[in-house]
């Protein structure tokens, strides 16, 4: 007959606290090395900012806080991947430094993207013409303004986009991200989607929440975390109709 080895029901619980608890500590040091690594991408951010930029994702996405982190850096390392063709092309905090002009747009509504970087991290610039000869964009310092078309230097190969909607629908949005002048930048890319409408806005953010509130559109091309210049260049809402060589 077979002898029945019984395991006191405190051992099991010791066995699966210690493992348990390994598992745990693993993933808190793993979400503390992901944080970090968010903090060095985003250089515009505190720590506690980049936490709470965690925090209000995993509460979004009904996950941990963990998995969050590791989405959101996903997201980023995706946009470092696709800016590697632009390298040699980078335009400090947003300005206007490029060699070419941007030219005036088809209609009121119309996109633009050109290549640049923020803090020294590259990831594109994009405005939105609220007139055919006028532009609105967001940029770290001066936040959303309002400058003529020929006031904005860009770089070679970029595009200007219409938005495929009416343009009804194109003027409404290009009244808003106007009405938006004077609010303050955010360098939060990560999570921007997450956050208000009004107040601290990125170029990305400023251009999605209006064709989002006044077109009833989602022009973020992968719908992650975050929108990205980029994401508004590749949206299948936009059509490039001029690139600038």
């Amino acid at each position: 007959m077979k002898k029945l080895y019984l395991i006191p029901i405190s051992s099991i619980f010791i066995i699966t606290l210690l493992f348990g608890g390994a598992s745990a500590s693993a993933d808190d040091m793993t979400l503390q090395k992901n944080v970090d690594k968010l903090i060095q991408l985003q250089p515009g951010l505190s720590k506690d900012e980049v936490k709470q930029t965690i925090s209000d994702y995993a509460y979004d996405q009904n996950t941990s806080e963990f998995n969050a982190s590791k989405e959101i850096l996903t997201e980023l390392k995706e946009q470092y991947a696709a800016d590697k063709e632009e390298q040699n092309q980078i335009i400090p905090f947003g300005g206007s430094s490029g060699t070419k002009k941007l030219v005036k747009s088809r209609h009121k509504g119309d996109v633009f993207y050109t290549p640049s970087s923020t803090l020294g991290i590259q990831h594109g610039h994009n405005g939105i013409y609220s007139t055919t000869n006028e532009i609105v964009e967001s940029i770290p310092k001066k936040g959303v303004r309002v400058i003529k078309y020929n006031g904005r230097n860009v770089e070679k190969n970029a595009v200007m986009q219409e938005v495929s909607v009416s343009q009804s629908k194109r003027s409404s949005a290009a009244s808003w991200a106007k009405s938006r002048k004077g609010d303050s930048y955010s360098y939060n890319f990560a999570t921007n989607r997450l956050t208000g409408h009004y107040g601290a806005k990125n170029c990305a953010k400023l251009l999605w929440s209006a064709y989002k509130l006044k077109a009833s559109i989602d022009i973020d091309h992968n719908k992650g975390a975050g929108v990205y210049p980029k994401d508004i260049k590749n949206s299948g809402y936009t059509k490039t109709y001029k690139t600038i060589k």
